[in-house]
Order: structure tokens, then sequence, then C-alpha cells
């Protein structure tokens, strides 16, 4: 090569340097708005009950009966208890925004584990598009904070794990136990990646496996993690507990339904990964590894019966089928120029001058959900300090576990089968829906007082039984069962956010 040459091809690859920084720095700024649109949340009406008991467990250890209500039948088994400590911690050291922030890390590290497995085998701008696809398919189930996050990052560290077995790092087999140990103890979806991880396994052990690994060592790893799903303060009573409550169908709580019965928030990000699905098919020609073909296919079809597995397939889609959607010519990541470095700082400014005045509503978990009473009537009863029985609708009970106990234990919340047995589930239900068929549990339960959507049946009757209206509201109601004296008048916050009223 002449000296000519390689002085018109020295600034060429400068050009080119440079081109491909400028390129990845549209895809940082990308993300990182896709991030900011992502970090708005929610309260879901568990999150009252979430940071609530975990603050009970780190001032006073693991509670194996229930404080709060005042019909809860059976020993608490709380599943959760370790994501319950962690969502804990964060509200107390940020509030609303650190329980924000903790959201964001999983949601981050999930991320992470999906680019990291798919770098190798696809070229951006596909890569792009599958990182969004992953974003797409999470945002169903991230647009609220909740122990079903830690299922989320957890997972994809399952399927990076494989990955990385499949490429010749078998050593990090030995991740699953560590895995297993704490998803255990933080979110009952583990009972999906132990499924998934015996079902890799097993094809592992035949002439179908993925790629040869030690037989010695990925037996010894699996036999390890399921050990480690026993290391509970539950032991075995977790496993029964999973096995007694675990079914593929819970009509009462919405994302164990169907997929038929959801809205266009859960069908559309299926939809694209079900199409998406079909690509990958097409373009390998039935290729596609048993192992990894089951995993994703089987998530797919478990996905239609129950509507909370779609972030699995989802994620199982990308990670697992990734090289079927282009070629592997992935170019390394360009080196950072004094002008690219110059041009970088000014945007993350911008960022960082956007982020702060966003953020008020980036750290305010909003309260404005189909599901809520309006925030007067919490008040109202927080303003009267009512002391008793609170018969209560189930959404609202760790809402009400959160503002007003101890004075008030509530009949029913979001814990159902952990601290209340089927049975008496039902009844209450019953009690919501047919009451004139179950006075006896009304009368059984001697409620002080009720707290219920104004256009329940129950409500009905609770005004033909002669029990008091204390507040009347659009969305709600407060009785008393005995005639009570001139109640106070709330007083609400301009701002709707957790934890209100």
């Amino acid at each position: 090569m002449t000296a000519t040459s390689k002085q018109t091809g020295a600034p060429v690859q400068k050009r080119r340097s440079e081109e491909a920084a400028g390129v990845l720095l549209i895809r940082l700024i990308v993300l990182a708005l896709l991030l900011g649109w992502v970090a708005r949340s929610w309260a879901d009406p568990d999150l009252w009950g979430h940071v609530r008991f975990g603050g009970d467990i780190v001032r006073s250890g693991i509670p194996f009966t229930d404080p709060y209500s005042f019909t809860s039948d059976i020993p608490w088994i709380n599943h959760e208890w370790l994501a319950e400590v962690l969502m804990y911690l964060a509200w107390a050291a940020g509030g609303g925004a650190g329980l924000i922030a903790l959201k964001m890390i999983i949601v981050g590290g999930t991320l992470a584990l999906v680019i990291d497995s798919i770098r190798r085998e696809l070229a951006p701008p596909i890569s792009d598009l599958l990182v969004f696809a992953a974003l797409v398919g999470l945002w169903s189930r991230v647009f609220v904070v909740r122990p079903q996050l830690f299922s989320i990052v957890l997972f994809a560290a399952l399927l990076w794990i494989f990955k990385s077995a499949e490429s010749g790092k078998a050593r990090r087999l030995w991740l699953l136990p560590i895995l297993f140990l704490f998803w255990a103890n933080l979110h009952g979806g583990w009972i999906v990646g132990m499924g998934v991880l015996l079902l890799w396994a097993a094809i592992g052990f035949t002439p179908f496996a993925t790629a040869p690994l030690p037989r010695g060592v990925l037996a010894a790893a699996v036999a390890a993690s399921l050990a480690a799903g026993l290391v509970s303060p539950y032991g075995f009573g977790l496993w029964r507990f999973l096995a007694e409550t675990v079914r593929p169908s819970r009509p009462d709580v919405s994302d164990w339904r169907p997929l038929a019965e959801t809205d266009a928030q859960v069908l559309v990000p299926w939809a694209i990964t079900a199409v998406v699905t079909l690509i990958a098919l097409v373009r390998s020609r039935l290729r596609i590894p048993l192992a990894h073909l089951l995993i994703v296919l089987g998530l797919g079809v478990s996905s239609i019966k129950v509507n909370r597995l779609d972030v699995f397939f989802t994620l199982s889609l990308v990670m697992l089928f990734a090289r079927y959607f282009g070629g592997a010519d992935v170019q390394a990541v360009p080196a950072w120029t004094t002008r690219t470095k110059g041009v970088a700082a000014a945007i993350a400014m911008v960022l960082a001058v956007l982020a702060w005045r966003t953020q008020p509503q980036i750290a305010c978990l909003r309260l404005d959900g189909p599901w809520m009473p309006e925030r007067e009537s919490g008040a109202f009863i927080a303003a009267n300090a009512l002391e008793g029985r609170l018969l209560t609708w189930f959404d609202w009970g760790q809402y009400a576990i959160w503002h007003f106990a101890p004075r008030l234990k509530v009949s029913l919340d979001g814990r159902r089968e952990t601290v209340y047995s089927d049975g008496f589930v039902s009844q209450h239900l019953r009690l919501y829906f047919n009451p004139e068929s179950a006075l006896d549990v009304l009368e059984r339960f001697r409620a002080d007082y009720a707290w219920l959507p104004v256009n329940l049946q129950l409500t009905q009757t609770l005004d033909r039984l002669g029990w008091h209206r204390l507040y009347t509201g659009p969305v709600s109601i407060v009785f008393s069962r005995q005639p009570a004296t001139t109640p106070a008048a709330p007083v609400v916050a301009a701002r709707a956010c957790f934890p209100g009223p």
C-alpha cells in the first residue's frame, strides 16, 4: 500500500467511525425516549399491601398469621415476601420515585440481557427492531410496580444462561441454582421458569439437544435448582401451596383470564409477537432447535389460556429466535471520537433537562386506574377515623389496609388464597353479586362499616336492610351498620399519586 493510499484511507476510516458512532447515538436517544415512556407508572390494587407488608417484614420478620383481616381463615403463605421487602426499601429510600426507579432497574436489566443475548447473532437495524418488540411486549406488564417484574428479569436471565451454555460457556449452568434460590422467594412465576428449565434440560439429554452440554454438570445444576426452590421460609409448604393454588383458570383475576377476554393493551403486543414468530418460522425453514421451538410455541399457546404469560412468550421469541431474522455480520461498537463525545454530552444534557422538567409526572405513581374509588371516599374514612370491621370491595382491600389499619380490619383483599380459603372467597363473591342468597354470610361477618361500589348488588341490599349511608360518591358508598353522628368532610390532596388518597 502506498503512502497516498494510506493518507486517503485514514480520513475515510475516521469518517466511517464517526458515522457509525452517530448511528449509535441515535439508537441511544431513541432507547432513552422509549424508556421514558415506559417509566410512566400507575398503582395497581395490591401496591399498598406489597409496600406495607414489606415494611412489616423488615421490622418484625415474616408473619404467619394475618393481622389485617377479620375473616382470614388459613395461615399466611406470603410467597412474594422478598419482592415486598425490596419494594418497601425502594419506597423508604425515595417514595414513589424509588418504586419507579426499582421498576426501571428491572426493565433495564431485562433489556441488557436481551441485547447481550442477540448482539452476536443479529446486526442493526434488525436487532434494534427486536429490542423494540421486546419493549412493546413488556409494556402491558410493567406499567405497574408489582412482584411479577422480578419474574420478567429472572426469566430473561434464565434464557441468557441457556444461550451462554449452548455457546460453550457451560460453567454458567451453575448460575441456575442461585437464580431459583432468589426467584422462589420473589414471585410465583418461578414455576414457569422451572418448567422451561426442565424442558430445555430434558431435550439436552437427547440427540435433539441444541448444543452438546456436559450432562453431569447439567443434571447437577438442575437438581440444585429444584432444591433451591425449597429454600424459603415455608419449605415444602410453598410447593404444596403452589400445587393447590396455581391453576389455568382463575376468572376473578384479570391477568389470569384467557387472551380473548383482555383488552387491546394486551392483545396488540401478543398479536405482534405471534406475527414475528411466524416470520421466524418461515425464515428458519423449520431448522429451529427443538428445545427453542417448544419453549416459544409452548409459551405462545399457554398465553392464549393465561394472558399474563405473554411477556414470557415475547422474551423467549426475541432471545431464542433472533438468529433467524438476519445475517450475523455484526460490527464492533465504533470508537468514540472527540466530536462524538461532545455530541453525546450535549444530548445527555438535553435528556437531563427533559427528565427534570417531567420529574413530577415520572415520579408519580398515578391513581387514576379504572379500578380505583374516588379519592374523596378514602379521605372521608380517614377524616372520620372509623374503627372496627370494614366490609370491603376486593380491589380496595389493600388500599384500606395501608390507610386505615389497625383501626379498621378488612373482609377481603387481593391476597386471596394466601390468607383466605377458596371456600371463603367463593362465599364472599356470592355476597357481592348475589347477596340475597348470602345473608347468612353478611350476618356472620357482623361488619361495622361497608365500603362498596355504587352499582354493586350488595349495595342495594344494604340499603334495603337499613344500613346508613355516611358517604355517597360517583364510584363508591360508605355505609355504617349503626346510626352515626354528622361526619367530617374529607380533605383531598391535589395530586393523585401513590399512596393517596
